[in-house]
């Protein structure tokens, strides 16, 4: 994860980069005034209302009020938090990146500086003598210089200390070396040898294209393990990445979902045969961070493992987890003791897409094995496939879905719905699966008074140091606007910039995506000021505390307890007159 930031740098980058630039890459832009128009990419619409202000740096789209700086945009179109959106910019705009960031962050960029080297090192031994023998090995495999190029596929040497001792001559430190995993401390103590040797190597990226791990296929038919990867280091954590999802993310966000397949050969195969939106799980055990990371471009996946594994229980644990997860998923279903790549090789692209579209829903795939095993021919077969297909079911989030599918399992096997919804009933209470909530909306609906002085505030430096004197923050207290005023009013205090960029900065998503749709409103020049502004404020205050020592008056005056204090109820009666000649007064 990139960040945390110093404010200097995130200025820094921002000041480097021009925010049309940037999403003029993305979204084509249409000149609209003083500002540029576009299809919002964020949600399917025909006419534009997506737009953005070169002179405020921001965007905004009116239909789905989503808004905010050039890191907000970038953090929503390429699923990023806000460190990793400050680092893709600083990387794009030249911007040096800080030697430390976080803690731990100079271990692991020193992790990453090596591994880019050693990249390098192992693309140059494939294309060498030394890597004839690798090069034999994937021409054999089928895959064309193309494919070897954009995995960035390369060839550890059969010596222990080849990578070793190029990193030492490139300056790299033993025991960095070690700490990035390309090599083992030997057992005598003195010195280190290549955890990776004579192995095609498959770089591990993370979704801005770094190296982050290795893994290496062994040539030699007899040696073992067949695979390796990289151990955990600061740049590394299993489970947490996804392989090839760097090439395959914006594949994903056209096709409107991935295939997930198990290795390294499988996803070069797919790739090569034209299947861009292809990502690797690295294994059958898919992990809740990379359901997490997947969920940034889709949650509709096929998953496409090999004939056998597709059954497996490992492989249904996974599956229930992108299901809890709230994915849709479907499983593509291969010839037994297939695998994607020898389905390509043997019957073509074509089929393999054929599959591809028509793979069924995981819980219908369940249905059709469990009937294929057991049949539906008496009771005990029927209870076996309710008993077996319903915990899957119960892993649903949405409510009518389970409905349905335990509907529909009745009726494939010929049971009554309320026998079924029961027994789905008790299979709930041991899933204990969790409906998602539905998120709140943040169109509030905003006063004209509240839009016009966080205009004026932006505006004017004069006016907010008026403001600063002579507010009564209670004022705004029951508004929209007040985490915005008292941030705005907060950096004035400080001597500090105000502008659209600070302001956003301190606020939080909810409250900046309001300041953002407020400077999207076009506000004249002229009209109420900020003392007219106020005067509204104080007199909705006032209204509201007038009524409320009315009704505390009536409810004192309605007692029948004799001990009542007549001195109190006209102390109340005093103040709800007073309330009443502030109110007037604002008039």
């Amino acid at each position: 994860m990139g960040g945390p930031f110093a404010p200097d740098f995130i200025e820094a980058v921002r000041a480097s980069g021009d925010i049309v630039q940037v999403i003029s890459d993305y979204v084509p832009l249409k000149r609209a005034g003083r500002r540029l128009k576009g299809l919002c990419p964020f949600h399917q619409e025909k006419t534009p209302s997506f737009s953005v202000d070169p002179e405020s740096q921001l965007f905004y789209c009116f239909g789905c009020q989503t808004g905010g700086d050039i890191f907000k945009f970038v953090q929503l179109y390429d699923k990023l938090n806000f460190g990793e959106a400050v680092e893709a910019l600083a990387t794009r705009f030249g911007v040096p990146l800080p030697a430390v960031r976080q803690k731990g962050g100079d271990d692991r960029e020193r992790v990453l500086e090596i591994n880019g080297l050693a990249q390098s090192f192992f693309k140059k031994l494939l294309a060498a003598d030394a890597g004839r023998g690798c090069r034999d090995y994937l021409a054999e495999r089928g895959l064309d210089e193309t494919t070897i190029e954009r995995l960035g596929l390369g060839y550890a040497a059969d010596d222990w200390e080849a990578l070793r001792g190029h990193l030492v001559a490139k300056r790299a430190r033993p025991a960095d070396i070690v700490k990035a995993g390309l090599a083992m401390p030997r057992k005598s103590g003195s010195g280190e040898y290549d955890r990776f040797r004579d192995r095609l190597i498959f770089p591990i990226r993370d979704i801005q294209g770094r190296v982050v791990a290795f893994g290496g296929r062994a040539l030699a038919a007899d040696a073992q393990p067949k695979y390796i990867n990289s151990p955990e280091t600061p740049a590394y954590t299993k489970g947490n990445h996804l392989y090839g999802l760097d090439l395959a993310k914006e594949a994903i966000r056209r096709e409107g979902f991935a295939i997930v397949v198990e290795g390294y050969m499988d996803l070069a195969a797919l790739l090569q045969a034209g299947f861009d939106n292809v990502v690797a799980s690295l294994g059958t055990a898919f992990t809740p961070a990379q359901a997490r990371l997947l969920a940034r471009y889709t949650t509709r996946v096929r998953v496409s493992y090999d004939g056998d594994a597709a059954g497996a229980q490992a492989t249904a644990r996974s599956l229930d987890m992108l299901l809890e997860q709230g994915f849709e998923v479907h499983v593509v279903e291969l010839p037994g003791g297939t695998d994607p790549d020898d389905t390509i090789r043997d019957q073509g692209a074509a089929e393999y897409g054929r599959l591809v579209r028509e793979a069924p829903e995981y819980l219908e795939f369940l249905v059709r094995r469990q009937i294929a095993e057991h049949g539906m021919a008496d009771t005990r077969a029927k209870v076996a496939a309710v008993n077996a297909v319903l915990p899957h079911v119960a892993k649903l989030t949405n409510a009518i879905e389970r409905m349905s599918w335990a509907t529909r399992l009745a009726d494939t096997l010929q049971i009554e719905d309320e026998l079924v919804l029961q027994e789905l009933k008790t299979a709930l209470k041991t899933a204990r699966s969790e409906v998602r909530q539905r998120p709140a909306t943040s169109a509030e609906k905003l006063r004209d008074a509240e839009v016009r002085l966080v205009h004026l505030l932006m505006r004017s430096e004069d006016g907010r140091r008026r403001l600063v004197e002579s507010i009564d923050e209670t004022d705004l207290a029951a508004t929209h606007i007040a985490p915005i005023v008292a941030v705005i009013l907060d950096l004035t205090r400080r001597k500090e910039r105000v502008d659209a960029s600070s302001v956003l900065e301190q606020l939080s998503d909810k409250d900046a995506q309001l300041l953002t749709r407020i400077l999207f409103r076009d506000e004249p020049q002229e009209g109420p000021t900020i003392e007219d502004c106020l005067a509204t404020f104080q007199r909705d205050r006032i209204i509201r505390e007038e009524r409320q020592a009315i009704r505390e008056l009536g409810r004192e005056s309605k007692t029948d307890d004799a001990s009542s204090d007549s001195e109190e109820l006209d102390r109340r009666l005093m103040h709800v007159q007073q309330l009443a000649r502030q109110r007037d007064a604002l008039l």
